[in-house]
């Protein structure tokens, strides 16, 4: 069974390559990725696959309430005090989905959050995944402001969701 385990700088290109396959109506370039590692590394994680290669990712990194960071943007630096824990990005690659593989880092990234200490995590629900992060304890934001602002970056169906921690 594969299994989540930290990235390396070594994994960043396969996550990459993962993300061209997995996302095409969500480009982002390389340095955008590469960037997520360096500022915070403790957020990223790999889903080993058969033989060396990548089959699933995540970046993830301490944020601010309010809007989410707009895709294929460098963030520049993170924020001293953070007041949320966002979740830019998990994939599986598809030959391994239905195996519940995200879901089983899920409780990491809750640790992580905790560990900062934020009160809550916020993501954007893309291509039909609300119902996977509503199952991991996610709800759509009610504030329509930041669901406008989740489509404007990410698209028509994007769905601003959030979490609390405790």
């Amino acid at each position: 069974m594969p299994q989540w385990r930290p990235m390396t700088a070594a994994d960043l290109a396969g996550a990459y390559d993962l993300s061209t396959r997995s996302h095409p109506d969500f480009p982002e370039r390389r340095d955008v990725l590469f960037e997520k590692f360096r500022l915070f590394p403790r957020g990223c994680f790999v889903l080993d696959g058969p033989g060396t290669e990548i089959a699933g990712y995540c970046f993830s990194h301490p944020w601010q309430t309010g809007a989410p960071p707009a895709l294929d943007t460098m963030l520049q630096v993170l924020p001293l005090q953070p007041a949320a824990y966002f979740i830019h990005d998990v994939t599986v690659d598809s030959s391994l989905r239905r195996m519940n593989l995200a879901s089983s880092l899920v409780p990491r990234l809750v640790e992580i959050a905790r560990s900062i200490p934020v009160g809550h995590m916020t993501l954007v629900a893309v291509s039909g995944s609300e119902p996977f992060w509503a199952r991991s304890g996610f709800r759509r934001t009610a504030d329509e402001g930041l669901q406008d602002a989740a489509r404007r970056k990410y698209g028509a169906g994007a769905v601003h969701m959030t979490r609390d921690t405790a």
